[in-house]
């Protein structure tokens, strides 16, 4: 996929969850339809922290080449995710070597600044991403190794995967 249909891609499901955030009560924005089910506020947190701890610092470590390696390959489940262009169409759980700790939210009006916070990132990024050596790779637990525009890519795709969450949890308020 072209680098800036990518950005752009990515200003349009960021935009989204931007503008969603008006139409929720406070309530419902922590409301949990059962224990094992995460609140809209947990679902932002966890696109929030993951976008700017995970995916974004992935890209700047590819483009500033450090942590990661010259080479190296995606495993079976990374390849066929990227021939398909999004997550497959299923519920996924955080991997295990994460753990599973207690996701906080945090007040609505904090993510309005978060999202603005991560496209300023994506766009101070994607001239860099352009010039980032394709064979330098930092490794994703799932995936394999990844390059800059991989990891930039892969931002992208985790971020719609829960657009299809939202509209889940949306329809539980």
């Amino acid at each position: 996929m072209e680098l800036h249909q990518i950005q752009k891609d990515l200003h349009r499901v960021f935009t989204d969850l931007y503008q969603s955030l008006d139409s929720y009560s406070d309530s419902d924005f922590l409301s949990k339809k059962d224990e094992s089910t995460w609140s809209l506020g947990q679902m932002y947190e966890h696109i929030s922290s993951a976008s700017k701890k995970f995916f974004l610092a992935n890209v700047q470590r590819c483009i500033d080449q450090r942590k990661g390696q010259d080479g190296g390959e995606m495993t079976e489940y990374g390849i066929g995710m990227y021939k398909l262009g999004s997550f497959p169409d299923m519920k996924i759980k955080i991997p295990k070597v994460f753990g599973e700790p207690e996701i906080i939210p945090q007040a609505k009006e904090q993510y309005k600044i978060e999202i603005k916070e991560i496209l300023q990132g994506v766009d101070a990024m994607t001239a860099q991403v352009e010039l980032a050596s394709e064979t330098y790779k930092v490794a994703h637990p799932v995936l394999g190794y990844l390059n800059a525009k991989e990891w930039f890519q892969n931002l992208e795709m985790h971020t719609r995967h829960h657009l299809k969450q939202k509209a889940e949890l949306e329809s539980y308020l």
